[in-house]
């Protein structure tokens, strides 16, 4: 069985990349060249130029010829487009998944739940951003179907940002608690429970977002 893992030099950058935005172990407010961001990856130019042109089209950066990336910010109001669409795919993503699922996808699940919370309650966010990787991906990874993938990865990236940016203690808790009901019931099958979690999960990552807004407005 597949599991999130970067099988290729491009998939490492990419992952590589995300996390140093989401850590802020880069300067998002200054451009990087290609090869600024090779030597700080380590990496040769081709597999940073192939991730750098993927999260260009999840909308993680800008790369502007001549002159560098620019890495792009993600809004409240972004995360509430976000969640209209995962919405609208997810539960049915999770269908396919207890559908389809097999045992060894269920004994990862049931290790996932494990994970998030063990990286939730050590306050451990570099574990934390792995196993919520994990998780999204053992959901469409179980689904039998590439295209939940290729649909949801995008979307999740971007939502996971902005998670991470402005999520409070308790938000870390809240939501690994989600994050692993749903784990379980989807490996012991119960589908209605998984999409009820699911639900309250949508629900407070919105009104999370709606909270940032109303902030930034006084």
């Amino acid at each position: 069985m597949s599991d999130f893992q970067a099988t290729t030099q491009a998939a490492f950058a990419k992952a590589e990349i995300e996390r140093k935005v989401i850590f802020r172990e880069l300067d998002t407010e200054q451009l990087y060249s290609e090869n600024k961001l090779s030597a700080i990856l380590q990496l040769g130019r081709t597999p940073v130029r192939e991730a750098l042109q993927a999260l260009e089209q999840e909308d993680m950066l800008k790369v502007h010829a001549r002159k560098g990336v620019e890495f792009l910010e993600i809004s409240a109001a972004q995360q509430l487009q976000l969640l209209e669409i995962r919405k609208e795919i997810e539960p049915t993503c999770i269908k396919y998944a207890i559908l389809r699922g097999s045992s060894e996808h269920r004994v990862h699940m049931l290790q996932l739940a494990q994970n998030i919370l063990e990286s939730a309650q050590g306050d451990e966010d570099a574990s934390l951003l792995e196993a919520l990787r994990g998780i999204h991906f053992a959901i469409t990874n179980a689904s039998g179907n590439p295209y939940f993938h290729h649909a949801l990865a995008r979307v999740q990236s971007q939502s996971r940002r902005f998670w991470f940016a402005n999520k409070t203690r308790d938000d870390t808790m809240v939501c690994s608690q989600f994050h692993a009901d749903i784990m379980r019931s989807v490996a012991i099958g119960n589908e209605v429970a998984a999409k009820e979690q699911l639900l309250k999960l949508h629900e407070y990552l919105a009104g999370s977002a709606l909270k940032v807004i109303k902030l930034s407005a006084n």
